[in-house]
C-alpha cells in the first residue's frame, strides 16, 4: 500500500519554490494525517520566515523588538499569510491536540493580535469548536489585552491558540484580559495549542498549569546586548525584518 503521507513529505521536502510548495500542500491538507517537524520547518524555510546562527562570530544574529539580542527568528506572519499554509498548520496543531486529548469538548478557541487571531480561527475549524475569538490590545495600558466585546457563559470551554510563544508573556496577558473582562470563572483547558514555541530552554512541559501542545519546538535564546556571547565576540545585531538578506546571506 502506497504511504501517501511519506510520499507528500518527500514532495514537500523536495520543494523548490514556493509556488511548488502551495501545490503539495493544498492537496496533503485533504489527507488530515500528521506530518513531520521538518516539513513544517520546510514550509518556513521557503517562505523566508526562518533563520537559526550557526555559531560563527563573523555573521550576524537577530535584534529582536523586546531589544534582546536572538540567535534564532521565525516569522509566523509570513507563512500565514497564505492561506493554504494557515490552513495545513492549523489541522496539523489540530491532529496532535486530539492525539493527546482526544474528542474534549472545546467551545471558545481564542487568539491574540495580529497573526494569532487568523491562525486561532483556523485552529478552531480544524477542530470542530464551536466559537473563534481574539482579545485585542489595550493602548492604554503597556503590553496588555482587553476582553470587552462578549460574554463567555459560565462553564464553556476555553482553549487559548498562540502563533509564536517566546516568553509566554502574551500567552498569560491574554489569560488574565479573558479573565478580568468576563463577569464568571472561567473555564480554561488544562493546555494551550502553539504553532512555534521556541524557549530560551527546553523542556518547558507546561504554562501555569497547562500542558503545551506545539507544531514546532525549538530552543532558541533571548538575552540582554550585554549578556550576548554573540555581541561580545563581534557579531553584528540586526532587526531581521528590516534586515532579512544581511542576517541570512540572501543577497
Amino acid at each position: 500500500m502506497t504511504n501517501f503521507v511519506t510520499d507528500y513529505e518527500k514532495e514537500i521536502m523536495e520543494s523548490s519554490s514556493l509556488e511548488d510548495l502551495l501545490l503539495v500542500v493544498k492537496r496533503a491538507n485533504t489527507l488530515c494525517k500528521m506530518f513531520s517537524e521538518e516539513c513544517i520547518l520546510k514550509i518556513f524555510d521557503l517562505c523566508d520566515a526562518y533563520w537559526m546562527h550557526n555559531g560563527n562570530p563573523k555573521k550576524p544574529h537577530a535584534m529582536l523588538t523586546s531589544g534582546y539580542c536572538s540567535n534564532g527568528f521565525f516569522n509566523c506572519l509570513e507563512v500565514l499569510k497564505y492561506s493554504q499554509f494557515s490552513n495545513f498548520l492549523a489541522q496539523q496543531l489540530a491532529l496532535l491536540i486530539r492525539k493527546e486529548f482526544g474528542n474534549i469538548s472545546i467551545d471558545w478557541v481564542i487568539g491574540s493580535p495580529m497573526a494569532g487571531i487568523t491562525f486561532a480561527h483556523d485552529v478552531c475549524r480544524a477542530l470542530g469548536a464551536k466559537i473563534s475569538f481574539f482579545t485585542e490590545k489595550d493602548y492604554t495600558r503597556s503590553k496588555k489585552m482587553l476582553w470587552n466585546r462578549t460574554v463567555i457563559p459560565e462553564g464553556e470551554t476555553v482553549l487559548q491558540i498562540e502563533e509564536l510563544i517566546t516568553t509566554a508573556q502574551t500567552l498569560d496577558n491574554v489569560q488574565e484580559a479573558i479573565i478580568e473582562g468576563n463577569p464568571h470563572p472561567i473555564n480554561f483547558l488544562p493546555f494551550i495549542g502553539v504553532l512555534v514555541h521556541r524557549p530560551a530552554k527546553l523542556p518547558v512541559p507546561e504554562y501555569n498549569g497547562r500542558k503545551v501542545i506545539s507544531a514546532i519546538e525549538k530552543e532558541i535564546w533571548a538575552t540582554n546586548p550585554e549578556d550576548c556571547a554573540l555581541c561580545k565576540q563581534g557579531s553584528t545585531p540586526y532587526r531581521p525584518k528590516q534586515n532579512w538578506s544581511k542576517l541570512t546571506s540572501k543577497q
